[in-house]
């Protein structure tokens, strides 16, 4: 039960403080608190709301990046890509669009790499506006080398060319973001078909720093 302290207000001078029972024998005074209002629509007017962002933080941040990469792999060939990421990332896409042909794509995690990954993909911020923080991807995408071993995260089988419904894998969402320490991971593109695989891989993430 709420109560007024002791003290009695004589003149406007002096101000009542409304206590709350705690109910453990002491009584705290009660406090109601209010967002500030740069929390608030409307400038905090009589139809004010507390401001929802359904966007993520990390893109007005400038720390979601994209990138893509359009390969052509020969029939019975594997392509595969390298990330190296030094600090910990959300994957919130990785999609192939495949055009012919027939791929089975892989993620995976550690594990040993040989030859050369010389070949950079390119990174770009998927925030271009002025308001950006200006943070510089510290993720490294190549292509060139080959891997073996490690952990598979995920494994998509996509068809295409004389298969009527062309495929697209979508393996992480903006609903279903998978997150990854430091470290090197690689995505395989084998083909598993007769004829060269032509497609495009997209991937899009964010940078935990």
């Amino acid at each position: 039960m709420d109560k007024f302290s002791d003290s009695v207000a004589e003149d406007a001078s002096q101000v009542l403080h409304r206590l709350t029972d705690m109910e453990d024998g002491t009584h705290a005074k009660r406090v109601e608190a209010y967002p500030p209002k740069k929390l608030m629509t409307d400038e905090d007017g009589a139809y004010a709301r507390v401001r929802v962002d359904v966007g993520q933080t990390g893109f007005f941040a400038g720390r979601e990046f994209r990138s893509f990469f359009d390969f052509s792999i020969a029939s019975g060939a594997t392509l595969v890509i390298k990330a190296a990421t030094p600090i910990d990332v959300i994957l919130y896409a990785f999609q192939v669009d495949l055009t012919i042909s027939q791929l089975r794509v892989s993620l995976k995690g550690g594990g040993s790499e040989s030859g050369s990954f010389s070949t950079l993909l390119p990174i770009m911020c998927t925030n271009q506006m002025s308001t950006a923080s200006g943070y510089d991807s510290q993720v490294v995408l190549s292509a060139g080398g080959s891997q073996s071993g490690g952990t598979t995260f995920d494994i998509v089988d996509l068809v295409s060319g004389s298969n009527a419904n062309k495929s697209t894998a979508q393996t992480a969402g903006a609903e279903q973001p998978i997150g990854f320490p430091a470290g090197n991971y690689y995505i395989v593109l084998q083909n598993t078909d007769g004829a060269t695989a032509n497609g495009i891989l997209k991937l899009r993430w964010e940078e935990r720093p």
